[in-house]
């Protein structure tokens, strides 16, 4: 993994994500049947960066997009918890976000599950 993605974050990534960022490639394809654009490790710093998510969502890490306007992005919270989330681009509020998962796991499993980005 890149280190400028190390730089920009004040928090650990967590563990299933950073071993889905170590051993995969990225990822533009459907799951169940919402189509999702995950960035590489190589592009983090620099999406982040254009998507303006230190400055304007300083607690969240883009991962990738939905192809769609939105994004999907870790949440990481005060008490050191954090879960996977979904909003579009032009909101930074955090009650526009959709939980999708408590880790990236979790958000995996339930998209294959059949889950709908808007449920």
């Amino acid at each position: 993994m890149e280190q400028d993605t190390l730089n920009i974050l004040s928090f650990q990534l967590p563990e299933d994500y950073k071993y889905y960022l170590e051993n995969y490639e990225s990822f533009e394809g459907f799951i169940g049947k919402n189509f999702m654009r995950l960035w590489p490790a190589e592009e983090l710093a620099e999406s982040n960066n254009d998507y303006e998510f230190p400055e304007y969502r300083p607690n969240i890490l883009g991962i990738g997009t939905d192809g769609g306007g939105n994004f999907i992005g870790i949440a990481f919270r005060v008490d050191s918890t954090h879960s996977i989330i979904h909003s579009d681009f032009l909101n930074d509020e955090e009650e526009h976000f959709l939980e999708l998962g408590t880790s990236f796991l979790d958000m995996l499993i339930q998209l294959d599950n059949g889950r709908d980005w808007f449920e």
